[in-house]
């Protein structure tokens, strides 16, 4: 996929803050800088750099897609009650019965679901 100006300012703006972004998210705040960028355009730009590993995606529970501009591996913890995301580091390791199978990884995503602690102690 070529680089265009707006694939490098989605990227930028993703890689530039840790946190995550729904697409439409990503659109207000590109949209500071190119105020001509359609939002289909940011949907098919984030679709390009998800393809490319340049950015990763979190699905909630309800099903809405937030990007992250971090790659490096770590674990997200989403809370079903807020829908805050949160980033954890990544302690665990393939299991060997993938490995002893014959399986080759190549990446892997862990994504747990539940209350925050500020969710739970609101008792929501």
């Amino acid at each position: 996929m070529r680089d265009t100006v707006q694939k490098r300012e989605i990227l930028t703006f993703l890689r530039s803050r840790r946190h995550h972004y729904s697409a439409v998210q990503v659109y207000d705040a590109v949209r500071e800088k190119l105020p001509n960028i359609s939002l289909g355009t940011v949907y098919r730009n984030l679709g390009h750099l998800l393809e490319d590993g340049e950015i990763i995606s979190v699905e909630t529970s309800d099903k809405c897609v937030y990007y992250d501009g971090f790659v490096q591996d770590h674990a997200h913890f989403v809370c079903d009650t807020c829908k805050d995301i949160f980033d954890f580091p990544l302690k665990s390791e393939v299991s060997r019965d993938v490995i002893d199978a014959g399986f080759s990884v190549e990446s892997q995503k862990v994504v747990y679901y539940g209350k925050c602690k500020n969710c739970r102690n609101a008792r929501i």
